[in-house]
């Protein structure tokens, strides 16, 4: 099957995905810039058409030059392929199947990497420009190291904050399913704090042990940054975060197009 590229039109904005087991979030690119990105949840499909008309209709063409995805949810992806198909009559591009992960990688295989925390690396590495760590507290929490020549030399996933209280309640015969919070003392009170305290600020540990050993293979403490569903929850208690960032994994999907382009020499 011969995939439908769309023309190139420099004076069009695009749509941007980032589909995730969650959430999905929806974002207009132009002129290098993100603009209005808005979350929907990922099996919601009424929901990710009002966000995509949103965005479309605030279109000076009331079409979108090109609809460029990076999804970890297979499911929710091919929905969102066949709805774009029958509105503009052409493929979704697809970081890391119908176009190239944004940044180098050195992993066993870089077709199991998932295709978020490649752009959400990108987009780190394009800013920055020297080695950093990038943290993504969503439904897992990703820790990646890219190094200073701009490679993602590979990283940590660990359950997220909603996993790990499910899996409390849903494998013990007397924990209740408790809310996320981070109660204000070091120590639960009750089980329900004691749960909270336990998951939340276990993962503010686990990843602040996670970029020690980064540091220490480095020989230098890596500059942070942040992003996911859970930041908000978590970053209170992360003194070592340099920089807080969301919809990281969108910025990474625009870079992934630009030089995607670039490649193309238009």
């Amino acid at each position: 099957m011969i995939q439908k590229l769309p023309p190139f039109d420099p004076e069009a904005p695009i749509i941007v995905l980032d589909i995730g087991n969650t959430t999905t979030h929806v974002g207009t690119w132009a002129a290098g810039k993100l603009q209005t990105p808005l979350p929907v949840p990922s099996l919601d499909q009424k929901a990710f058409e009002k966000a995509y008309h949103e965005h479309v209709d605030a279109m000076p063409r009331k079409k979108p030059a090109a609809v460029v995805a990076a999804s970890v949810a297979p499911e929710a992806l091919t929905k969102i392929q066949d709805f774009v198909g029958d509105q503009i009559d052409m493929d979704v591009l697809v970081v890391g199947d119908t176009i190239p992960l944004p940044i180098d990688v050195s992993v066993k295989d870089d077709h199991a990497l998932g295709v978020d925390r490649a752009c959400a690396a990108a987009a780190t590495f394009e800013r920055l420009q020297h080695a950093c760590v990038i943290v993504d507290f969503g439904t897992a929490v990703t820790v990646d190291l890219v190094n200073d020549d701009g490679t993602l030399l590979g990283g940590a996933i660990l359950p997220g904050v909603a996993l790990q209280l499910k899996a409390l309640h849903d494998h013990t015969a007397q924990l209740p399913l408790v809310d996320a919070a981070i109660p204000t003392l070091p120590y639960g009170r009750d089980t329900a704090e004691a749960i909270q305290t336990g998951v939340c600020r276990g993962i503010v540990g686990a990843v602040r042990g996670i970029i020690e050993g980064y540091a220490s293979e480095l020989n230098n403490w890596p500059q942070t940054v942040a992003t996911g569903g859970d930041l908000a929850l978590l970053s209170p208690c992360c003194d070592f975060l340099d920089t807080q960032v969301s919809d990281l994994t969108l910025y990474g999907v625009g870079i992934a197009y630009q030089k995607y382009l670039a490649e193309l020499g238009v």
